[in-house]
């Protein structure tokens, strides 16, 4: 899979865009990120809160050959991907609260909010939304949550850690292709 990546300064939401673009056609690997979103979501309509310019707000669009009750697996590999990153370059060690959170030490650090869209049981598309505190300070976080500068005390460029989960995200996403006719 090959990423293709549009930036947007403001968006409403980048999984809303993503999820337009997927029934438009757009190839998988669409990537859509965002450096403030209006009305960030989680699941169940909860808001994602995010000060522009702080954290990475992104969302990618696949269609893994799989069944549609295939999808929910979605979610764990992509907080997998984003955990194995976290721990790999940035030396921290995030915890999975399922089915869609990534903590530190009791705090939410990550959250994932995967959209699919099936057809006669066959998943059509999934979008893969990630919000990742990265750069908030801690007193402009919310009482249970964290981020990187929170706890490694130094900023990150978001680029980088972009394409290290990306890249991440694509190499555990694999044996999902693996056995396509």
């Amino acid at each position: 899979m090959r990423f293709k990546i549009e930036h947007f300064k403001s968006l409403d939401s980048t999984n809303t865009l993503v999820s337009q673009y997927a029934r438009e056609g757009r190839p998988e690997g669409t990537v859509v990120v965002a450096d403030y979103q209006k009305f960030g979501r989680g699941r169940f309509g909860r808001k994602w809160y995010s000060k522009r310019n702080e954290n990475l707000l992104f969302s990618v669009l696949v269609r893994p050959p799989v069944t549609a009750a295939k999808a929910p697996m979605l979610t764990q590999i992509a907080c997998r991907s984003v955990a194995k990153i976290l721990k790999k370059h940035y030396r921290l060690h995030p915890t999975l609260k399922r089915p869609n959170d990534l903590l530190i030490k009791g705090k939410k650090i990550c959250g994932i909010l995967v959209e699919a869209s099936s057809s006669a049981g066959q998943l059509q598309s999934a979008v893969i939304g990630i919000g990742l505190n990265v750069g908030a300070a801690p007193q402009s976080l919310r009482k249970r949550s964290t981020s990187m500068f929170a706890e490694r005390g130094q900023q990150y460029r978001i680029q980088p850690l972009l394409k290290r989960i990306l890249s991440q995200l694509r190499e555990d996403l694999a044996p999902l292709y693996a056995h396509t006719p």
